[in-house]
Parts: structure tokens; sequence; C-alpha cells
């Protein structure tokens, strides 16, 4: 980052050098573009072309190398360290007694080089001139303190807000596989002891679905197709678990494979329909997944509400819809329509 700075700060004060030169030679700029008028109208003052030229010149180098001295005087690209009045005393004394030093220096070498040339104005003017650049390079080097201060305080501020976000996001994730793992050994449970020749099919399919958990919690994001082949072994589990009176239809464009999502997003869904809702023969739950024009996924279910709730972790839908946030920025839609919950989830591109 300092060497951005250190770069930011030569070509800033390179464009600022040009414009204290400029303002402070305008007088001669304009009497050396308009020799012609001038003596048209009468004035004396012709100016040759190196004397102009020595002239621009010695007046950029003085303003670029203040620039410099004060880059290791105010350190104009230190983003933690308060500025103190002693420090800013010190650039201005040394600052106007090096413009002074250097331009009498180069004025000098200048009169030896071209001795037709003599510096224009009085002493009072040459010394009037030097504190004009002191001040205006005092001025730009806190101004330029000042901007790339707010500059880093705002990366910085952004860094912090990412990290911040990959931690929630991390603390959100890692929620997941043990709630999924909670879940489907309470099931096997059930089946070694209801139905023993289903729990090795269970097993095998359980091993599959576990393995995708492992491997998604490396990811922010999978792929849509990657997600519904886990689901695959996913829904074979819970299907054995409820027989006929648990259905799912699943309806997945090809054209929405290639779209990215959290780990685990559909097994959360399907999994908050089966937590929330009578699965029996007397109410048989319909879970539909379907992926819409709107570049979405959307799954839906008939109501059978449960006549005592079951206790919850406080893992599903709410940390869904964190996880969903903190990624694009986007919120999930729940919506109720008569008998029907619906989740809609945005889907992401690569």
């Amino acid at each position: 980052m300092h060497k951005d700075l250190n770069k930011q700060y030569l070509k800033i004060v390179a464009l600022l050098s040009l414009a204290i030169t400029v303002t402070i030679r305008f007088e001669m700029i304009l009497s050396y573009f308009f020799a012609e008028e001038n003596r048209h109208h009468g004035r004396q003052v012709v100016i040759s072309f190196a004397h102009f030229g020595m002239e621009i010149i010695i007046s950029y180098i003085v303003a670029f190398l203040m620039f410099t001295l004060n880059f290791y005087i105010l350190n104009p690209v230190e983003k933690h360290n308060k500025l103190r009045l002693p420090k800013v005393v010190l650039a201005v004394v040394l600052t106007f007694v090096s413009v002074s030093i250097l331009n009498f220096l180069l004025f000098s070498v200048k009169n030896m080089i071209d001795p037709a040339s003599r510096p224009l104005g009085h002493r009072g003017e040459f010394d009037l001139r030097n504190f004009f650049v002191s001040s205006l390079v005092i001025g730009g080097v806190l101004i330029i303190r000042l901007v790339f201060q707010k500059q880093t305080f705002m990366l910085e501020n952004e860094s912090l807000k990412r990290e911040s976000l990959q931690s929630q996001y991390e603390s959100l994730k890692n929620q997941l596989s043990p709630h999924f793992l909670f879940n489907s050994l309470t099931a096997l449970q059930v089946l070694i002891k209801d139905a023993p020749d289903k729990a090795q099919l269970y097993v095998n399919s359980l091993s599959k679905a576990l393995r995708y958990t492992l491997q998604s919690n490396e990811k922010q994001l999978v792929t849509l197709e990657e997600e519904m082949r886990f689901m695959e072994s996913y829904l074979f589990l819970i299907r054995m678990r409820f027989d006929i009176n648990l259905t799912i239809d699943t309806q997945i464009a090809d054209s929405h494979f290639i779209f990215k999502l959290p780990p685990l997003t559909v097994q959360t869904l399907v999994e908050n329909a089966i937590k929330h809702n009578e699965i029996s023969k007397r109410n048989s739950l319909h879970i539909r997944i379907v992926t819409t024009d709107k570049d979405t996924l959307e799954v839906t279910n008939n109501i059978n509400k449960k006549m005592t709730e079951e206790e919850g972790t406080g893992i599903g839908l709410n940390n869904l819809s964190k996880q969903i946030q903190l990624l694009i920025g986007k919120e999930i839609k729940i919506s109720r329509e008569s008998n029907l919950f619906r989740v809609e989830v945005p889907l992401i591109k690569d």
C-alpha cells in the first residue's frame, strides 16, 4: 500500500509543481507569449526563449524539490500518526529557507550561463515569491496528507467489513454440517430399530451425503448441478424415512445448472418443510423444487401444521437468509399463499 501511495504522491506533486510554476510565473508567461502585442503598445519587455525556459525550469525544480523535502518531514502517506505542530513549524521554516537558497543558487548559475539575463523584480519581490512558493507547497502537502488518510481509512474500513462478513459467513456455514449430521443420525437410529433391512441402504446414501457436506465446508458457493447431485442421496434418505407420505418433485432447467448458491441450500429448505409439517398417511407432504425465469430457485410445500411444534435448534431459514445476504447482498423471499408455503432463493451467475 505504501508503494502505491508513494507513486500517487509523485504523480500529484509533479502536476502541483507545474501548477505552482505557472502561477508564480504567470506574468512572465503572458509577457513572453504576447511579446508582439507588448511591443506594439510601446512596452519594452522582451524575453528570450533561453531566459524564459530557464526561469520555468528553475521554478519547477524548486517546487518539486520542496514537495520531496516535505515528503520526509510531514510524511503525507502516514495514516496513523498525528501531525504535531512543531513538525509543521519545522516544515515551514525549512521549506522557506530551502526555497530561498535554491532560488539564489540556481539563478546565480543561470546568470553565469546567460549573463545578459537578470532576475525579474527586486529583492522584495524575490522574497515574496519565495514565501508564496513555500506556502503553496506546505498547503499542498497538508491537503495531500488529508486526502491520503481519508482514502486509506476508507480502504481499511472496507477490508474490515469484508473480513467481518467472511467471519460471519464461516460461522453460519459451519453450523450446517453438524445440524445435518444430527438429524441424519436421529433418523438412522429410528430405522435401525424399526426397519433394519433399510438401514444399510440408508448408511450408504448417508456416507455420500456426508462426503458432500464435508467438501462443501471448503467452499462458499457450489453449482446448482453439484447441489442437486447431493440432493439425490439426501432425498433417498428422507424418502426411506417417510415412504409414500412424502413426495418431492424437481424441475430444474438445464440452463440453471451452472448457476451457484451456498452449499446445502436446497437441503435446508426441504428440511425446513419437513420439520414444520406433519407427514402421515392422513396428511402427506408435497414438496416442489423448481427454477424460475427470474433466475431463482423456488421451493414450495403444502402446509400440514403439526399439532405440537418440534423444539428447534435455531438453524434454518434465518441462517440461510443471512448467508445469501452476506454473499450477494440479496434477500430470500418467503411467502404464504392459501395452503402453500414458498421460499424463493436468488441464484448467482458465475
